[in-house]
């Protein structure tokens, strides 16, 4: 590997892990020192901050409430092809959301969204007075009718009633109904169960787990890093959802529901939120989409809102590409229904598509070793005259064929298609337990390390093909050979830093970098073979 061609690949690695480190994190988002700090991802002026240790002038107040006699169900099903809803007649709220396409580690028992013991979408209200009625521990009475649920709670202030509708897909309505309810201000909806760990690989939690929502039109993403003091934004909020690395629990408002408070923190380890909403009159009825389900990026488009923003895409300005690979890749698992043998494939046309290039550099930089002899009679010539050496020197890589910023150009070609393919690979929820000859998930890093150690061989094979011959060496100078001295230390070391680098990414990036490697390998033998 010549030396621009290493400094190429050294760049690539410096802002690859850069770049997931500090770019693909929310760049406009500002480090929080201290509890009353906010962390939003524009500086939008619509946005209001909150300190979240506010003093609190509201005071909780006991519900008088003539049906207090109702017996608790904590059983009450909702259920589709897709998914099955549990609920509480208990504050009316959900307590167990069962995903029937997807499994756990163990193959057999369904995703479930909660954690144990927990459940989302209890109340509260809030009048002007500062009082807070609290609706999630009091006991509701309850219609069921197929995919349809009504809870009914009739109290001294008024009628409360939460009607949730269940479609054909991951997707809830809930009707919010308030009637009779006097000097109401707003309510809460309390997502503080967080969601539930569905993977064994826990160790990107921090970054991969967050809350996200739209601020003011603005996504507003919070990771589970930043979630150790308690974040308050404030706004017009079109939908807010917690997120693990491939589900999701979400809620979208209509446009006419002023939802305008959003409160962030860690519970057990999970991300987790409340939502406040302005009201006004005595009779409210607010309608609310909810989604239950994967990180699917079609689904999630489909609303039109921004909330396709939940799925992790990498960088906004490679996300194009990124949805073109997605496109190609689901296009040939239509036919070949292993995501392995479609990387395989991706890999292959990619190296075919690149292979004038490719080939022309690896000729270029062959070609540069074999004329080293000339190139040092001329710079012996002409040492004292610098600009005619050069002069002569690009005529001398003309006369042979030689462009010696050509080792460069194929990689860093690949540096765009490795940052594209890096979300990609590693968040679809379609390679999810995707399993491929020993490697049982292709989202997640090999566990025996196998694919990396196969990649690395290549890589110094490679490098080894790129390198000078003996006979070459010989008739370089003092200067030349100890650059190849250099280089020849980075012959050992940069398959072994690439090594310990790909290790912990997922397993089918991995299988596409070495895929590319032994197709470089085969490449650079015959052109190496032609010429020298």
């Amino acid at each position: 590997m010549d030396k621009r061609t290493l400094l190429a690949v050294l760049l690539i690695l410096v802002v690859f892990w850069l770049s997931s480190e500090f770019i693909w994190k929310n760049k406009n988002t500002p480090e929080v020192q201290q509890q009353t700090a906010e962390e939003n991802v524009t500086d939008s002026s619509d946005q209001t901050v909150e300190p979240s240790n506010l003093e609190q002038t509201t005071h909780e107040i006991e519900i008088i409430a003539p049906d207090y006699d109702i017996d608790i169900n904590n059983n009450i099903v909702l259920e589709n092809e897709l998914i099955k809803l549990t609920f509480s007649n208990k504050g009316a709220v959900i307590n167990s959301i069962k995903l029937k396409e997807f499994f756990m580690t163990d193959k057999v028992s369904f995703v479930e969204l909660l954690p144990e013991n927990s459940d989302i979408l209890g109340a509260k209200l809030t009048d002007t007075a500062g009082n807070i009625s609290n609706y999630s521990s009091i006991p509701f009475q309850y219609e069921l009718n197929e995919r349809k649920i009504t809870f009914i709670s009739n109290t001294e202030n008024g009628t409360y009633k939460k009607i949730f509708t269940l479609s054909n897909d991951y997707e809830v309505t809930l009707e919010n109904q308030l009637n009779g309810f006097e000097n109401l201000t707003g309510y809460e909806f309390d997502f503080s169960s967080g969601i539930a760990d569905t993977e064994e690989y826990l160790k990107m939690k921090n970054r991969e787990y967050a809350i996200i929502s739209q601020v003011n039109n603005d996504i507003n993403k919070i990771k589970l890093s930043k979630l150790k003091e308690e974040r308050k934004a404030s706004g017009k909020i079109d939908w807010a959802a917690v997120r693990s690395k491939y589900f999701t629990m979400a809620i979208i408002s209509d446009e006419l529901i002023e939802m305008n408070k959003i409160s962030a923190f860690s519970n057990n380890e999970s991300p987790a939120m409340k939502l406040s909403v302005s009201t006004i009159g005595s009779q409210i009825n607010h309608n609310y989409n909810l989604y239950l389900g994967p990180l699917d990026y079609g689904r999630l488009k489909e609303y039109n809102n921004g909330i396709e923003n939940i799925v992790e895409m990498g960088p906004k300005f490679l996300q194009g590409i990124s949805k073109v690979f997605h496109w190609f890749l689901s296009f040939l698992y239509g036919f070949i229904p292993s995501w392995g043998a479609c990387i395989i494939i991706f890999a292959i046309i990619l190296k075919t598509l690149l292979y004038p290039l490719t080939h022309k550099s690896f000729e270029s930089t062959t070609k540069m070793q074999k004329i080293q002899p000339l190139t040092k009679e001329l710079q012996a010539k002409y040492k004292g005259d610098p600009q005619k050496m050069n002069a002569e020197l690009k005529k001398l890589y003309k006369e042979h064929g030689v462009n010696p910023l050509g080792g460069c150009l194929p990689m860093l070609l690949q540096m765009p298609v490795i940052f594209a393919l890096y979300p990609l690979l590693r968040y679809s929820i379609s390679l999810r337990q995707a399993s491929f000859g020993w490697l049982p998930d292709l989202s997640e890093p090999d566990p025996i390390w196998a694919l990396p150690l196969l990649m690395a061989v290549f890589m110094f094979v490679q490098q080894k093909l790129m390198s000078p011959s003996n006979k070459n060496l010989e008739e370089m100078d003092d200067k030349q050979k100890a650059q190849m001295q250099t280089q020849k230390m980075m012959l050992y070391f940069m398959p072994i830093m690439m090594f310990f680098i790909f290790k912990g990414l997922s397993s089918g990036l991995v299988l596409y970098w070495t895929v590319f490697s032994i197709i470089g390998s085969i490449q650079q033998y015959f052109i190496k073979k032609k010429f020298m």
